[in-house]
């Protein structure tokens, strides 16, 4: 039946839920602006005596005119919660219309009660491993609503609040608690907000309010500077004589990361299985990063990693666990990189990100390597993404400006030789 151009109720047969004696529930859903709400009618029907178009029980038997009777009354009751809601509410949702309509107060629904909806479903979907979904970004949105909480407690003693009562102020004051009591740094405390936004929007949708409190707050996310090693700062390393064995291992690893921009997980999870003499004859590593097989990330070996590569073959634990490279613990491997950079000279905090800037940067950029290639090898999706890696720099500034003065000076030379 159709209430308006973009509203409709269907009733339908979930005929993964037939019983053993045969009977099918019929359910009923409702579409709005495309989107769906559906809920049990409480009837079942035989499938054969069921006709999908228009949505209703066959013949005129007793059974078919008492289920036909009862899918009427549910009609007409959406209809008459449609047309209250539509007369009350900026926005009609099919699950505010369904929710009104068996009982349920979405304006009951609370800031936790939310949270804990929208992160159940987030893990949901990391368990059916969603490409787009991953553990790493639900525990995101666990600590988001631990942040939240620990917000309404400081702000209003409370340790939760009814979505409704929630002001449209809420936006600043989250930002001030997150920065000003919590401590947390601006680009820590956008990344929560953000998350935030994400939930009510997700209210939105559901029904449970009909504007997102947060959708005008006023944050913005600050491009750190990122540290990187130079090319000198690589080759003192690489040439460094180191005679602790774990130090000696790490610092490899480390420039190995500074060449191929791999990730922890990425590095730890390598195999040689992983090289592969690829479509131009030389080595690379061909994988897909641990993300997910949307962000594959193919990179062609230099001499340096292959050296590595040839030094750790025979390591007893790269053979023991057909491992490429002995890859110790994140911590371990963490703290030995801080020792690492002193016996090295060099004076900054080195991480696998710092190598994954190194080989976005000093390898490959300031080598005139193509933003669209390096998007590919770091396994991005977009080159949006490379563009926070691709911040310009003196030495690229100056082999530019090199290859700018030589055809300067050329043109020049073609004046006075009147050629």
């Amino acid at each position: 039946m159709k209430i308006n151009q973009s509203t409709s109720i269907l009733f339908w047969l979930f005929k993964a839920k037939t019983s053993a004696d045969g009977k099918t529930p019929i359910y009923c859903r409702i579409t709005i602006d495309g989107m769906r709400s559906e809920f049990s009618t409480g009837k079942k029907i035989e499938t054969s005596n069921w006709k999908p178009k228009p949505g209703e029980a066959k013949g005129f038997g007793e059974e078919a005119v008492s289920i036909n009777r009862e899918l009427n009354k549910i009609k007409a009751g959406l209809q008459r919660v449609f047309d209250r809601l539509d007369a009350t509410n900026e926005r009609v949702t099919a699950d505010l219309v369904k929710n009104t309509y068996i009982g349920v107060n979405p304006n009951r629904k609370t800031m936790d009660e939310l949270f804990t909806e929208f992160n159940n479903n987030l893990l949901e979907k990391v368990k059916a491993n969603e490409p787009t979904h991953d553990i790493k970004t639900w525990k995101g949105f666990k600590t988001t609503r631990n942040k939240m909480l620990g917000f309404l407690k400081h702000k209003y003693k409370v340790r939760d609040k009814v979505l409704s009562e929630i002001r449209h102020s809420i936006g600043e004051d989250f930002n001030h608690y997150l920065i000003a009591t919590d401590n947390l740094k601006s680009n820590t405390a956008y990344k929560y907000i953000r998350n935030a936004i994400q939930v009510l929007n997700y209210a939105v949708r559901r029904g449970y309010i009909s504007l997102n409190p947060l959708k005008d707050v006023k944050c913005f996310y600050k491009n750190p500077k990122r540290e990187r090693l130079t090319w000198p700062e690589i080759m003192q390393m690489y040439e460094k004589q180191i005679s602790l064995k774990r130090l000696e291992e790490t610092r490899d690893i480390y420039l190995f990361g500074c060449f191929t921009g791999y990730s922890y997980m990425d590095l730890y999870n390598l195999t040689n299985d992983n090289v592969v003499t690829w479509i131009d004859g030389n080595k690379w590593l061909i994988k897909d990063r641990t993300k997910g097989d949307h962000n594959k990330s193919n990179v062609p070996l230099m001499e340096i990693p292959l050296s590595i590569i040839e030094k750790y073959k025979n390591h007893p634990y790269c053979v023991a666990n057909n491992k490429l490279l002995p890859v110790n613990s994140n911590q371990r491997f963490n703290g030995y990189l801080k020792e690492v950079a002193i016996i090295c000279g060099i004076d900054k905090d080195l991480t696998t990100h710092t190598a994954r800037h190194t080989f976005a940067t000093t390898v490959l950029l300031e080598n005139d390597c193509p933003i669209e290639s390096t998007s590919e090898m770091l396994g991005h999706n977009s080159i949006r993404t490379t563009q926070i890696y691709a911040k310009t720099t003196d030495v690229k500034i100056s082999n530019n400006m090199k290859a700018v003065k030589a055809r300067i000076s050329s043109k020049l030379e073609m004046i006075k030789t009147g050629s």
